[in-house]
């Protein structure tokens, strides 16, 4: 019998590749979609591509266009989503788009708190999960807002609660304001996004630590993967351009008491900061889907998207506890450069750097088995280079 297929929504980005690359090397038939005819995943050897319209922009259209291929495929495909909005799109249309598609992930109504800033703070607190000091004002008048992030220690910065219209407009995750006359500035632009005002937690991009994990539908772990970031792009409030995998049970164990309190289910990345200061581990945030550097699991051994799959077709199997560690994962076309311009301005230590480079070496894009997506994507950078 014919196993279903797997539908990547949003095939943009690395954690595309990722999935499709997990998959289509176990011989599922992956079917790679983005409303960009010349996105990442449409360029793998391991998927044909669908367009389907951007969820963020045209979420009905995008719905409609889905639920159109669920119905040609007849075989009920399972998702993966890379990005919230396509999570969003589908959540008040879930019942029509379980008719045509495995989705292996909670219910729009648990899955919207957990997609939201407050509903993860909400739960964290309730079962003692460190936070960062933080406010969450309601109001658009200035003054109530200073006032209830004068009890916060500088610098702050503003977090939306959902972040996709935020990362469009901005073209960052977070704003930083450095002084209260930076938060009343940006508070000025970002109100209409309801933004959380947070203080941050010192320390480098390598203080970032993740717990990446595949829950079934009932709650229990099928898979899981703990690893940390090594620089970020841009830096301390970026997307990876280094990481690397290395086992940490408590932080695992303390990840997934939290997606308990949350009831998820799914593949999910729970983000924290381990403070110097305390050694505790502090709640940046909780992505409800996959996350940027997903590929490096799969190369320890912890494939979260074949988990999910072979869950969601009825053939779930479960994974040991723990990984092979000190692999790194590096995306070459950001890290490459911005590591020569660091080590010129002195912004980055030799051994630190030379540490991000020390083989066994996962690149985000580049894979000798898939070459196509690498060559077009660094190729793109190299020409935006010459022209400059």
């Amino acid at each position: 019998m014919t196993r279903p297929g797997a539908v990547v929504l949003q095939a943009s980005g690395p954690n595309s590749l990722g999935i499709i690359r997990a998959l289509g090397e176990e011989g599922v038939d992956v079917i790679a979609t983005d409303h960009r005819t010349d996105c990442l995943g449409a360029q793998s050897r391991y998927a044909r591509f669908e367009p389907l319209p951007d969820p963020l922009g045209d979420p009905d259209g995008f719905v409609e266009s889905l639920i159109t291929l669920g119905r040609r495929s007849g075989t009920r495909p399972v998702l993966f989503a890379t990005h919230d909005e396509a999570i969003a799109a589908i959540g008040p249309h879930e019942d029509e788009v379980d008719r045509w598609f495995r989705r292996p992930w909670s219910p729009w109504e648990t899955m919207r708190i957990t997609m939201d800033k407050g509903g993860q703070h909400a739960a964290a607190a309730r079962i003692g999960f460190p936070l960062p000091a933080t406010c969450d004002p309601r109001a658009d008048d200035d003054p109530v807002v200073m006032a209830t992030a004068a009890d916060l220690r500088y610098p702050v910065i503003l977090k939306p609660r959902y972040a996709p219209e935020f990362r469009r407009r901005f073209g960052v995750q977070v704003l930083q304001a450095d002084t209260p006359a930076d938060l009343r500035r940006h508070w000025e632009v970002a109100a209409q996004y309801g933004p959380q005002i947070q203080e941050v937690i010192p320390g480098g991009d390598d203080a970032l630590w993740t717990l990446g994990s595949y829950r079934d539908a009932r709650g229990a772990p099928l898979a899981s993967f703990t690893g940390r970031k090594l620089r970020q792009w841009p830096p301390h409030f970026g997307t990876a351009r280094a990481a690397e995998a290395v086992w940490d049970p408590g932080l695992a164990a303390r990840g997934h008491e939290l997606l308990d309190a949350l009831e998820f289910h799914g593949i999910s990345q729970v983000e924290v900061k381990r403070d110097h200061r305390d050694g505790r581990d502090y709640l940046i945030e909780v992505n409800p889907r996959s996350w940027l550097w997903i590929s490096l699991a799969t190369r320890c051994g912890v494939n979260l998207p074949l988990a999910c799959y072979l869950d969601a077709i009825g053939e779930p199997r479960q994974w040991p506890v723990g990984h092979a560690g000190r692999r790194r994962w590096i995306l070459s076309g950001r890290h490459l450069p911005a590591t020569a311009r660091e080590l010129a301005r002195r912004r980055w230590s030799p051994v630190s750097a030379a540490t991000s480079l020390r083989p066994p070496l996962v690149d985000g894009v580049w894979s000798i088995r898939d070459p196509k997506p690498g060559v077009s994507s660094y190729g793109r950078i190299i020409r935006r280079a010459v022209r400059r």
